[in-house]
């Protein structure tokens, strides 16, 4: 069992914990979240960050297997048709799953996956959603208007339920869901984090179906990543806020 408290929580499934503690089964699913009332009484084997707590992120809009994919060949009215260029090796996709992992990502919609990634994905720590163009089904049609990123800056409205996507390693230096918070943070600063963190976990997770992810909820598998150096006053991200990926 492992407990692991910071400055704050943002678990997705109430207000923002301030010093509250997550406490973690041994196969890191949640076992509960524990509000203390801002309270820092040292309590035995507890692991404290000073930064946020939040759940592994969930990647809506990939293409491991294309990375000559870029936002200037896209045409989102007609996605069954997209041009794809020279596929991926092995090398080139497994280069993005490392991407996602190292920069805290649990789960992923790869759009165009090839079968030869299959071996790649299940022997990573990422739950994937491969999405198939021959499909026809809803998924397709509906993605382009919810992904938020900076392939994606949309018109931007709290009602709606957004979710965080990157694109290739042709279109992104870092396939990271987090660089996407920090861009979209930017070009709208009256976002908080607390709004951000939902897109970027508990959306995308409803999305592609992955049930243990996207928030503290007991019994998920959300994994954990701490961000520091915010601006606590707005509760928002700066330019140089960092990420780690605790579990």
């Amino acid at each position: 069992m492992r407990k692991i408290s910071a400055s704050y929580i943002i678990s997705n499934v109430g207000a923002p914990l301030r010093n509250g503690i997550l406490i973690l089964n041994d196969d890191n699913s949640v076992a509960e979240l524990v509000d203390r009332k801002g309270s820092v009484k040292e309590i035995q084997n507890l692991e404290y960050y000073s930064g946020v707590l939040v759940p592994g992120f969930v990647d809506v809009f990939t293409f491991l297997s294309w990375p000559e994919m870029h936002a200037d060949r896209l045409n989102f009215k007609d996605l069954n048709n997209l041009p794809l260029g020279e596929s991926g090796d092995l090398k080139s996709i497994q280069r993005g799953i490392n991407h996602l992992e190292a920069f805290g990502t649990k789960g992923a919609a790869d759009f165009f996956p090839l079968s030869i990634s299959q071996n790649l994905k299940s022997m990573s720590g990422i739950c994937f959603r491969d999405v198939h163009t021959s499909s026809g089904n809803d998924f397709l049609s509906e993605i382009p208007d919810s992904i938020l990123g900076r392939l994606f800056p949309n018109n931007i409205s709290l009602d709606k339920a957004f979710c965080i996507g990157t694109g290739s390693l042709s279109s992104h230096q870092k396939l990271s869901v987090f660089e996407e918070l920090k861009y979209l943070q930017k070009i709208k600063p009256e976002l908080n984090l607390e709004q951000l963190i939902k897109w970027a976990c508990l959306n995308g997770a409803k999305l592609l179906g992955f049930d243990s992810l996207g928030s503290f909820d007991t019994g998920k598998q959300p994994g954990v990543n701490l961000i520091t150096n915010l601006d606590y006053e707005t509760f928002s991200l700066k330019a140089d806020s960092q990420l780690k990926v605790l579990v």
